[in-house]
């Protein structure tokens, strides 16, 4: 404790205290009305705040609220006769840390000036080791300041100038609703978005969901029904997980395509298309056209323009920014104010591979904020740690279509991730490795392997 302010109009024990403070080699300032203590508080910024409830001016509670507003800091004790009850637990609602009551008891004085140096220290620690969060927050940004996202976003910029059609490729949960929603609203901004998920809606239905019917078309359709083609006006259709269209139903979206025009089912009426097609897969289109999965016409005319979103293993820097995003996100949603992360737990983050991407990143940020009831984040890291063995058990075999792996591939990864694990400690890694540091530098050379300085 370096310094106190005292604010009590009784001048007997303003000079009480400062005599008692200044003989444990602590410095003191005393005011009287609650004008001088603002100013005082703004221009010394005590450590410790001894406020009596009752001033000339304003109460102790007003003065407390106009220092909140004024971002004044330091820990706020309250000096309160037993008749101002109602006014200290005002007092304590506005952030005062305790009360004591008149005439004041020196032992339990000094008790609470040790508690509160502890309860600064501990602080301290925290702050060293957590990371504080930034409260800036939009919602449905593209975050991310990897070389991979900053490509992602210079690919919108560019297409966004032309009505192109879009595909846009990417692993799950890497956010490529949020690429086609952004390529929108910078092209089109005053027109309907419709998206459809083509795996989850039944074959049967999707047709209809797409080019919608007449009234009569087939039993139950008792009244004509507008399907997301006609809905998409000048806007933006997208197609998300555009792999599972049926083929019979590939053959008639390729025509509309083609044509710029479609009927709805059971009409004879040729409707114009005049929206943007954007469409988005987690599976390799051209292998699955040449496994006559997809067909190729409709692959090349998809493939206009395309947008490959990194998965986020490989943009780990943007896994802190997300995680910025997500907790202020969370903190709105959840009325929380959790405005710190432990820098053991942010590694962590950091470190995993998230197979999930940025949904599990964001699911699992959700499970934690929902458990946490202090401003700093607490969660168990075991989850992560399970999901990475389990991982690295099937890691010889490929993700994408579940082929084994050439035996280079599997020793350069598992090299690479030796290294992130010790962060680039080459006397580390050969001890897990097993081999000599001459090896290891000749395996990286072999493998091109970046290895951080």
């Amino acid at each position: 404790m370096e310094k106190i302010l005292v604010i009590d109009d009784d001048s007997a024990l303003a000079q009480t205290l400062k005599l008692y403070f200044q003989s444990k080699g602590i410095d003191v300032i005393v005011s009287g009305t609650a004008e001088e203590a603002l100013s005082a508080w703004q221009n010394t910024q005590p450590d410790l705040v001894l406020l009596d409830v009752q001033l000339p001016d304003l109460n102790g509670p007003q003065l407390l609220a106009k220092a909140k507003e004024m971002k004044l800091e330091g820990e706020v004790v309250m000096i309160t006769a037993f008749q101002d009850t109602e006014a200290t637990l005002h007092a304590l609602s506005l952030g005062a840390i305790d009360y004591l009551y008149k005439p004041l008891d020196l032992d339990d004085l000094d008790l609470l000036v040790k508690k509160i140096d502890l309860r600064k220290k501990e602080k301290e620690k925290i702050d060293k080791l957590t990371y504080a969060i930034s409260e800036t927050y939009k919602p449905k940004q593209i975050i991310g300041r990897s070389k991979g996202i900053l490509n992602v976003v210079k690919a919108i910029v560019q297409v966004s100038k032309s009505p192109a059609t879009v595909l846009i490729e990417g692993e799950t949960g890497t956010g490529k609703e949020l690429v086609a929603q952004t390529i929108h609203y910078q092209a089109t901004p005053n027109e309907p978005f419709m998206g459809i998920n083509c795996a989850s809606i039944l074959a049967n239905l999707l047709e209809s969901e797409l080019f919608g019917y007449e009234k009569g078309a087939f039993t139950g359709a008792t009244q004509r029904r507008i399907g997301k083609l006609e809905y998409a006006g000048h806007g933006t259709l997208f197609l998300d997980e555009i792999s599972e269209l049926p083929l019979e139903l590939q053959a008639k979206f390729l025509r509309v395509l083609q044509e710029r025009e479609f009927q709805r089912i059971g009409g004879v009426k040729n409707i114009p298309f005049r929206a943007r097609v954007i469409a988005a897969t987690n599976k390799n289109l051209e292998k699955l056209a040449e496994r006559g999965e997809f067909r190729e016409d409709l692959y090349f005319r998809l493939k206009v323009f395309v947008i490959k979103i990194p998965p986020l293993r490989e943009r780990r820097e943007d896994i802190v920014p997300l995680v910025e995003y997500f907790i202020n996100q969370l903190n709105l949603e959840l009325h929380k104010k959790v405005k710190r992360i432990p820098r053991t737990y942010l590694d962590a983050l950091v470190e995993y591979d998230w197979p999930g991407n940025v949904r599990e990143l964001q699911n699992v940020l959700r499970r934690a904020m929902i458990l946490t009831e202090s401003e700093v984040l607490d969660f168990d890291l075991r989850g992560l740690s399970r999901k990475n063995s389990e991982k690295t058990a099937t890691s010889s075999f490929d993700i994408e279509d579940g082929t084994p792996k050439k035996l280079v591939d599997v020793e350069k990864e598992h090299i690479t991730n030796v290294l992130r694990y010790t962060k680039g400690n080459y006397g580390e890694a050969c001890r897990i490795l097993g081999i000599s540091r001459p090896t290891l530098r000749k395996k990286i050379r072999d493998y091109n392997i970046p290895v951080k300085s």
